[in-house]
């Protein structure tokens, strides 16, 4: 999954920065939530479910990406 300019961080980073910002354990959530609010961070994603459907492990991408923008809109 990628735009064409490559500008787009993609999913796995999201889903990565994804198990970090959910442990409470995590002490730099704030900050990583600072880098994916970002034009090419999880605003880009169109939530077509197409990273989720490709994803060879099974991960819910699509449902990390949703937790990060909720956070974004709920946490501030």
């Amino acid at each position: 999954m990628y735009w064409n300019e490559g500008s787009y961080f993609g999913p796995a980073p999201f889903v990565n920065a994804h198990r970090f910002i959910f442990d409470s354990r995590d002490y730099g959530a704030a900050e990583r939530l600072d880098i994916l609010n970002d034009v090419d961070g999880v605003w880009r994603c169109r939530t077509t479910f197409n990273c989720t459907e490709a994803c060879p492990r099974g991960s819910k991408i699509t449902q990390a990406i949703a937790d990060i923008k909720r956070a974004l809109m709920f946490a501030r």
